[in-house]
C-alpha cells in the first residue's frame, strides 16, 4: 500500500528526531512536483570525508559530454569514441560506461556496515569545470580531457588532512599541486577536493554574471529547451528555435562563451528553473540542499537558512541523497529528482561517528 503524503511526513519527522542524537537533522517538503530537501550534519556528528569516482584510472580524461554548435544538446565522449544521440538506442547502454549504482560506490568506500549519509556528485566526469583532486591518486587531478586546469581558479568543497572542511577558491601548477589563493602550495594540507559553482560566500549570493561560464550546460542557467511534447506544434518550433540559440553560445567555446551568455542575460532572456543539489557550510557543519529554482533564488533560500558558502554538485536527474538508515537501517534514497538515474561516476559520503561526539 502506497502512504499518503502525510504518513510519510509524519514518518520523515520521527526519523528527523531519532537522528537529532547524532546533530542531524533533515526535512522535506512535497508541495511541489520537485521536493524541497534540506539536510543539516553537524562537523561534531561527522566522523569522515569519503570521495568515490568508479573506475578512477580508466575513466580519467577519457569520458565525458561534449557540446558543440553540431551537436548542441551534447554527445558523450568514451575513451576516443564519440557517442552522438548518447541517450537514445544502443549508445544509452553504451554511455552509461563507468556509471555504477549506489551499492557499487558503498563496497568502493567500505563503508557497509557504518551509519551515513551520501550525496550525489553527478557533475564530475561529465561537464567541463567538474574536477577533483586526491592526494593519494597516481593523477591528483580527475578532469575531463582538455580541462585547462593550468589556467582557471576553482571553487571546491576542501577536506583537509586535519581540521573541518570548507569551501575555497584553489588553482593547480603542472606538477597538479594545490595553491590557494595567493599562490602558497597547499598540497600537504590537503586530502582531497572536489569543485562545483560557488552560489553563496560569506553569506552572500553570488552574482550569477561572476559565474555563468561555469555552467556548461547552458540549459541551467537559461530557459532553453531541446524536446516538446509529442502534437504540440508550439512546442515544436520553440524548441528549434532554442537548439538555434544553444548552437550559437557554443561556437567558439570557451572563448567568447562567457560573452555570450552574458549578453543573452543582458537581453532579457528568461532564465531556467533547475532542480539543483547544492552542498553548503554553515557555523558548525554541512547543509544539502535540494531545490527547483533559478540559481540565486536557491542561493538566497540558503543564505535565509544560515549557510555561509555553498556550492552546487550536479543537476536534474543526477540529484539524490542516499541514507544508511532508511528501510530500518538496509539503506535507501531520503530524497531523489523525478526522473533521477542512481547510476553515477561519482558521490559524497558522510560517514557518522558511533556515538555522534
Amino acid at each position: 500500500m502506497q502512504l499518503t503524503k502525510f504518513a510519510t511526513m509524519i514518518i520523515t519527522i520521527a526519523r528527523m528526531i531519532k537522528m537529532k542524537e547524532k546533530n542531524l537533522i533533515y526535512s522535506k517538503d512535497f508541495s511541489g512536483k520537485e521536493s524541497d530537501f534540506f539536510l543539516r550534519c553537524g562537523f561534531d556528528a561527522i566522523s569522515d570525508y569519503l570521495l568515490s569516482i568508479t573506475y578512477r584510472r580508466l575513466s580519467n580524461r577519457s569520458s565525458g559530454v561534449r557540446r558543440t554548435p553540431e551537436h548542441p544538446e551534447g554527445f558523450r565522449v568514451i575513451g576516443e569514441v564519440e557517442l552522438a544521440d548518447p541517450f537514445k538506442g544502443d549508445n544509452k547502454e553504451n554511455a552509461r560506461i563507468y556509471h555504477e549504482g549506489i551499492d557499487w560506490h558503498i563496497k568502493h568506500l567500505k563503508i557497509d556496515g557504518k551509519d551515513f549519509f551520501i550525496v550525489s556528485n553527478g557533475n564530475l566526469g561529465n561537464n567541463f569545470w567538474n574536477l577533483a583532486w586526491g592526494r593519494d591518486q597516481d593523477s591528483h587531478i580527475y578532469c575531463l580531457k582538455g580541462e585547462p586546469f593550468l589556467e582557471r581558479a576553482y571553487s571546491c568543497f576542501l577536506v583537509p588532512q586535519s581540521g573541518k572542511p570548507r569551501i575555497q577558491k584553489v588553482r593547480f601548477n603542472g606538477l597538479e599541486q594545490v595553491l590557494d589563493e595567493n599562490g602558497r602550495n597547499i598540497s600537504e594540507e590537503v586530502n582531497w577536493c572536489n569543485y562545483g559553482q560557488q552560489i553563496l560566500r560569506e553569506g552572500n549570493v553570488v552574482p550569477i554574471e561572476e559565474i555563468i561560464e561555469e555552467f556548461y550546460d547552458v540549459r541551467h542557467v537559461l530557459d532553453l529547451r531541446d524536446y516538446a511534447k509529442k502534437g504540440d506544434p508550439d512546442g515544436e518550433k520553440r524548441m528549434q528555435e532554442d537548439m538555434e540559440v544553444i548552437r550559437s553560445l557554443y561556437l567558439e567555446y570557451p572563448e567568447k562563451f562567457r560573452e555570450k551568455m552574458i549578453a543573452g542575460l543582458k537581453a532579457g532572456r528568461k532564465r531556467g528553473e533547475h532542480y539543483h543539489n547544492v552542498l553548503g557550510i554553515v557555523e558548525k557543519g554541512i547543509v544539502v540542499y535540494q531545490s527547483k529554482g533559478v540559481v540565486e533564488d536557491i542561493a538566497k533560500r540558503l543564505a535565509d537558512k544560515g549557510t555561509k558558502d555553498a556550492i552546487i554538485l550536479d543537476n536534474g536527474g543526477s540529484v539524490g541523497t542516499y541514507a544508511s538508515w532508511e528501510n530500518d537501517n538496509k539503506g535507501g534514497w531520503l530524497n531523489k529528482c523525478s526522473y533521477f538515474r542512481p547510476e553515477r561516476i561519482s558521490y559524497i559520503a558522510f560517514v557518522l561517528k558511533d556515538d555522534g561526539k
